[in-house]
């Protein structure tokens, strides 16, 4: 077989293979550095740096000699276990998980985040819920880039930029349980405060509501300027024909953007997750995930003679590839009433976590908590029982 690339081809190819290697590398070049990346470039895990300030704060264990006289979080009390100026941002926030840990400590302990002094928390969440352990800390073990649910152990990577001061409070509201627990908060000095950088926001809400064929409901709303990272919903049921979460999956999640209706639109709850065909089965992934299912589904012919009509489930998405970005405003709502299943009526409960970046330090005004006894029941009562 001839080759026509002889001693004139080889140069004739040469010059169009180098003529392309060019063009791809000023393309390359030329590109714009993908937004909604988090963390360090692969780059910038090999650059050596001199004379960056880093620490830690909140080792505290009373098992050690040197915090031997360290408080534990008893009922009723309040800790802080960071208290950090800045320019700096917070690269990771761990608490160990309390051996056998209850629900009431689960969602009796809060977290609350305060930047620059303001007086309202950025972050204002249940413990357990903020870091993906959703359902009153029943999900099983998982690891995405910002939140991890480990071995006796919870942590969050979320970069928390602040200017002047950041305070890590943990709160302990139940009455009579103390939240045994270690923590470990680090950061890293900023060389300057760059105006366009946000504080990260986290709020937790709970609601039960009466799902019919005509249910539309909002889940978040903020004002301001900033974008979505993410979201874990913990949701329960008992209602026999939404067994599996048939027809609670089908709300069409809708996120109105700066007066723009449905700027995005998922039909089905779970494709905003990233699924399809409802929520099978338990899966972790670092984008998507679900940690904890308990449907009649998947159970085992011993599991169905107790669990009765039981449906539950703990998911979470992130948004990292593309924020979702509002210069005024957006609402997060889930609209159930384009559905073609007939009559629809069943008891619903959404617990639920946003987690965002605002142009504010306080640009948020989270809904106050309802008391520990209805925050940590496995599923809010219907009206009148």
């Amino acid at each position: 077989m001839r080759n026509d690339i002889g001693p004139r081809g080889g140069k004739s190819f040469a010059v169009i293979a180098g003529g392309l290697v060019w063009a791809w590398t000023v393309m390359a070049q030329a590109q714009p550095r993908p937004e909604g990346r988090s963390g360090l470039d692969l780059l910038d895990l090999a650059t050596i740096r001199s004379g960056v300030r880093q620490g830690t704060e909140a080792t505290i264990w009373a098992g050690d000699k040197r915090y031997r006289d360290t408080p534990q979080l008893k009922p009723h009390a309040s800790m802080t276990i960071a208290d950090i100026k800045g320019p700096a941002v917070i690269t990771l926030l761990r608490v160990a998980k309390p051996p056998g840990l209850s629900a009431k400590l689960a969602r009796g302990v809060v977290l609350e985040v305060y930047f620059d002094g303001a007086e309202e928390p950025a972050v204002r969440c249940p413990v357990a819920d903020f870091f993906g352990d959703g359902c009153g800390g029943r999900t099983r073990e998982f690891s995405t880039k910002f939140i991890e649910v480990v071995p006796s152990a919870w942590n969050a990577y979320f970069p928390m930029p602040f200017k002047t001061a950041a305070k890590i409070i943990l709160r302990n509201d139940s009455d009579d349980q103390t939240f045994w627990s270690y923590y470990v908060v680090e950061w890293q000095a900023l060389p300057q405060w760059k105006a366009d950088l946000g504080y990260f926001h986290a709020t937790w809400r709970r609601k039960g509501f009466w799902l019919t064929d005509e249910s539309r409901e909002e889940f978040l709303h903020v004002t301001g300027k900033g974008h979505v990272l993410g979201r874990q919903f913990s949701v329960a049921t008992d209602a026999p024909q939404y067994t599996d979460f048939n027809f609670v999956m089908e709300g069409n999640n809708e996120v109105d953007v700066d007066g723009r209706p449905r700027a995005l639109e998922y039909l089905g709850s779970e494709d905003s997750f990233t699924f399809s065909w409802g929520f099978q089965h338990p899966f972790v992934g670092q984008r998507a995930g679900m940690p904890y299912v308990d449907i009649a589904a998947i159970r085992t012919p011993e599991q169905k003679k107790t669990a009765g009509t039981r449906s539950r489930l703990s998911i979470y998405r992130f948004h990292d590839h593309m924020p979702i970005r509002f210069d005024k405003e957006l609402r997060w709502l889930i609209d159930w009433k384009n559905e073609t299943f007939g009559k629809q009526k069943g008891w619903v409960d959404y617990a639920t976590v946003f987690y965002w970046y605002q142009d504010s330090p306080a640009g948020y005004r989270h809904e106050p908590l309802p008391p520990v006894r209805d925050r940590y029941l496995d599923i809010l009562p219907e009206p009148g029982r």
